[in-house]
């Protein structure tokens, strides 16, 4: 079989070579954009996520604050209702001793309730953190996958 040769200038055909070079890599560009796309759409659905969380726990936290300055109210009113004006009689001593220590007990419910709320609030703020970490860690994971061809 005999090959056949021609003449032609190869200023066109370099152009051409040249103008496929930047088609493939902006092609490439185009595919890292996506990407880029992708995650930041990924990352503002973490973002909507956590302020819907931190929303509502602000909302459950505002209902336990109004209950407990409502049991605290009803604590107010029963230790109104206890106390006495004039000087107990040696009969009531004892009542006056026992509601005295019952208030006691219910300063100290009350700061307890207080510590675990704190801890509480700590708690649900690493959990919403570890969460959103392991949400952006999916991710990624899911955005370093190779395309399929």
């Amino acid at each position: 079989m005999e090959e056949e040769y021609e003449m032609i200038p190869m200023g066109p055909i370099r152009k051409l070579e040249r103008r496929v070079d930047r088609v493939e890599k902006t092609g490439a560009t185009t595919e890292t954009i996506r990407e880029l796309v992708d995650i930041v759409r990924s990352n503002q659905r973490v973002i909507d996520d956590i302020v819907k969380i931190n929303s509502d726990m602000m909302n459950r936290v505002s209902n336990l604050i109004s209950s407990v300055g409502g049991l605290n109210d009803k604590i107010n009113d029963f230790m109104s209702r206890i106390e006495m004006t004039s000087e107990p009689e040696p009969q009531h001593e004892e009542v006056v001793v026992k509601s005295q220590e019952k208030e006691e007990k219910y300063k100290e419910i009350e700061e307890k309730v207080g510590e675990r709320m704190d801890k509480l609030e700590k708690r649900v703020n690493l959990l919403i953190l570890s969460l959103s970490k392991a949400k952006l860690r999916r991710q990624e994971q899911v955005a370093r996958r190779p395309a399929p061809a």
